[in-house]
């Protein structure tokens, strides 16, 4: 149902005059405190929240709910994969209008760090739900930095952009529902596995490379990716007859949450 909203390219267009934050619910303790103030029906938090704040993040400018259907119009409710293109147009259009509202300061000069997922095992649940392989930036604090220097300009750059997620890993042993790992440190590219529990090394990538072999190295990594192309249906049949489950760091408060099997995909 997000897809439907997300993906429209005059979103998209919209998106990038907000500061846009993916939450990880019940993955932290202190944003799920944040959340229950924005919406949580009778005080319970749900699983999916969605809202445009102000710059401030107190006041919310648009109707909250579990998703952008609560906010614009659209067909709420399980099942529901498309938004009739009007409703969707709305989203566009209210995010435009807020944006002028609130024309923020000039864009920052010099890096933009990357977007990085909290932890492997977290970034592993969420790449498989969105379909995308997961790029490790594994080293000591020096050497991750030195690959954040090369990275950063290739996450952000249009032809690349929305193509991997990314996660910061200091440890080895971080790794341990990773087969195929051979390098001390680098940039490692994964294929999770359907259910996003474990992964698979597509490609290491030294951190000794040039800038120019990065990209290119990168570019035919991720493009041996390949995404589970099950349906939400099929999804949850085949993880509860593998008895695969995904445990939360925080209670799981959501009745529907509740009954998920592993990552819940994109439709």
């Amino acid at each position: 149902m997000d897809r439907s909203f997300l993906a429209d390219q005059d979103v998209i267009a919209a998106s990038r005059k907000f500061v846009c934050i993916r939450l990880a619910t019940y993955e932290n303790a202190d944003e799920n405190e944040v959340l229950k103030g924005v919406f949580a029906p009778g005080g319970v938090l749900q699983n999916t929240v969605f809202a445009l704040m102000s710059p401030d993040g107190r006041t919310s400018l648009v109707r909250a709910g579990r998703s952008p259907a609560w906010a614009f119009g659209g067909q709420v409710g399980r099942g529901i994969h498309q938004q009739p293109p009007e409703v969707i147009g709305k989203m566009a259009q209210t995010m435009e209008a807020i944006a002028l509202a609130y024309p923020g300061k000039d864009k920052p000069v010099g890096r933009v760090p990357l977007p990085y997922l909290a932890d492997i095992k977290l970034a592993l649940n969420i790449a498989a739900a969105d379909r995308l392989p997961l790029v490790a930036v594994f080293g000591n604090a020096a050497q991750r930095k030195q690959m954040e220097q090369q990275l950063e300009p290739m996450a952000w750059a249009d032809e690349f952009l929305g193509r991997a997620l990314y996660v910061p890993v200091t440890q080895l042993g971080e790794f341990k529902a990773i087969t195929g790992l051979k390098t001390q440190a680098g940039y490692v590219v994964i294929q999770p596995d359907i259910f996003g529990l474990k992964g698979k090394v597509i490609q290491e990538i030294s951190l000794l490379t040039t800038a120019a072999q990065l990209k290119q190295s990168l570019y035919k990594a991720v493009g041996r990716h390949q995404p589970s192309t099950l349906t939400y249906e099929q999804h949850r049949s085949q993880g509860a007859a593998a008895g695969q489950r995904w445990q939360s760091k925080t209670p799981n408060t959501d009745g529907i949450g509740r009954s998920r099997f592993g990552p819940r995909p994109r439709p």
